[in-house]
């Protein structure tokens, strides 16, 4: 059986297995460990590596300015594998955009060198009065949509096989907004199935991605397609419309003015744009779909209309678009480029 990462059921961290580990990680006597086990392991997060039995374990809290790691221990059987680093790659993954902090002593700081940690003297723990402490910090490896788009780039496939053949409904909207044979520029394209609704329907399509396995995937379908980063300073044009379809959601929220306006400028006056948004509070990563780390910025109708009309759109209009009975919930917002005063 392969080891899996993943997290930790309570009847697995209450498990014969898992109290060595729980022990080892926390060096305290038996009456302490049930403590740790029944008290404080409840109020952290908790991932283990799984193979039958668990074999390795991390418990780690979230704070707004990090990850700090409390416990973290890999059996003796099981070490020499990658467990360790594995467990901390897959806590990293849950905030990439976070430092992760974690304190040791001589014993174990060798680890943390070996993953790029950045190790200073801490305050010695009472606990261990003799015992020299180090604080070991590692930095995040890239910003969220870096690392994002990474995911897209290596998970494309996996994509395509997740996603619906069937186009968004934001493809009706452009419809009800401009007529057959507008120029679209569309952002995020991914596997086509939109432009291709758009096209079958008289539209001109520029399609375009930041992920280079979608462009490919575009051309060897007979497609014209180009890369383009959504935050790229020019989107070319001028077009009619420009359509983004769950890919300006994961832009940072202190970056989509920027965004926005390099949009308005790609669009003439009078031209016409039309995203959709995850509706909800927030941000939030998540491994869902492709096993590997996407973030997402969530809004709320008013203060996404507020940055539509902060980046010169005008007529703009965001409203709830959720399917009843759907998992998520979703804004769509429509806009102009108003023509020169």
């Amino acid at each position: 059986m392969s080891t899996t990462i993943r997290p930790l059921t309570r009847d697995e961290i209450e498990s014969d297995a898992f109290w060595p580990l729980l022990w080892e990680a926390a060096g305290v006597d038996a009456d302490a460990l049930m403590w740790i086990r029944d008290v404080e392991l409840p109020k952290l997060h908790a991932i283990g590596a799984v193979d039958g039995d668990v074999v390795g374990f991390a418990a780690y809290e979230k704070l707004p300015d990090r990850l700090e790691l409390h416990y973290l221990s890999v059996s003796e059987d099981a070490r020499g594998a990658g467990l360790g680093t594995r467990l901390i790659d897959a806590l990293c993954r849950t905030a990439p955009s976070s430092p992760l902090v974690a304190e040791t002593d001589d014993d174990a700081v060798g680890f943390y060198r070996a993953l790029d940690f950045t190790v200073t003297d801490a305050p010695r723990d009472a606990r261990w009065p003799d015992r020299r402490r180090y604080r070991c910090e590692r930095s995040p490896r890239a910003d969220s949509m870096d690392i994002t788009l990474n995911s897209y780039r290596n998970r494309a496939l996996r994509y395509v096989e997740g996603t619906p053949s069937e186009p968004s409904p934001l493809v009706a909207v452009l419809q009800e907004h401009a007529p057959p044979g507008t120029h679209v520029l569309e952002l995020g394209s991914g596997p086509g199935r939109d432009a291709d609704a758009l096209e079958a329907a008289g539209y001109t399509v520029d399609r375009t991605d930041a992920a280079a396995p979608f462009v490919a995937l575009q051309h060897a379908a007979g497609h014209r397609a180009r890369l383009l980063d959504v935050r790229a300073g020019d989107f070319g044009g001028p077009f009619d419309a420009v359509f983004a379809s769950a890919v300006l959601l994961h832009i940072d929220r202190t970056a989509l003015p920027d965004v926005l306006a390099t949009a308005r400028r790609a669009t003439r006056p009078g031209g016409v744009i039309v995203a959709s948004f995850k509706k909800g509070d927030g941000e939030a990563w998540t491994d869902a779909k492709l096993d590997a780390p996407r973030h997402f910025v969530f809004w709320r109708e008013e203060a996404l209309g507020a940055q539509f009309r902060a980046a010169g759109w005008r007529e703009v209009v965001a409203r709830d678009a959720t399917k009843p009975g759907a998992p998520d919930e979703w804004i769509f917002v429509t806009a102009t480029n108003p023509h020169a005063p």
